[in-house]
């Protein structure tokens, strides 16, 4: 996975382009928590091909949930006590339209 960091990148803390591209905020450059978090989605765009993956992830939010709940989920095993921040993300920062508390249950599998 070759990991790029770059101060444009304002609006996330990562952002996984292509199966093995990832483009970091420089702050989170080190951050294992977070690169895990971009593997789980280099290996989602592998599974369901890049083009596919963007199409569902962009127009399918029950898609979009399912990538980010796995990905997050490997988030918390490097920082488990994080669920709350992480929780807050997932209900607010991809237009899922769940709350927080039913995102820290999906997260809690």
């Amino acid at each position: 996975m070759r990991i790029v960091s770059t101060s444009l990148l304002f609006w996330a803390d990562g952002m996984t382009v292509a199966p093995g591209l990832v483009v970091v905020h420089p702050r989170v450059r080190s951050d294992a928590g977070l690169l895990a978090h971009e593997a789980v989605h280099c290996r989602q765009m592998r599974e369901v091909g890049l083009l596919r993956f963007w199409w569902l992830y962009f127009t399918c939010p029950a898609f979009r949930l399912w990538a980010e709940v796995e990905a997050y989920r490997v988030s918390l095993r490097h920082q488990p006590a994080g669920l709350r921040h992480f929780a807050r993300a997932l209900a607010h920062g991809y237009l899922l339209r769940i709350t927080p508390e039913q995102a820290e249950r999906l997260l809690r599998g």
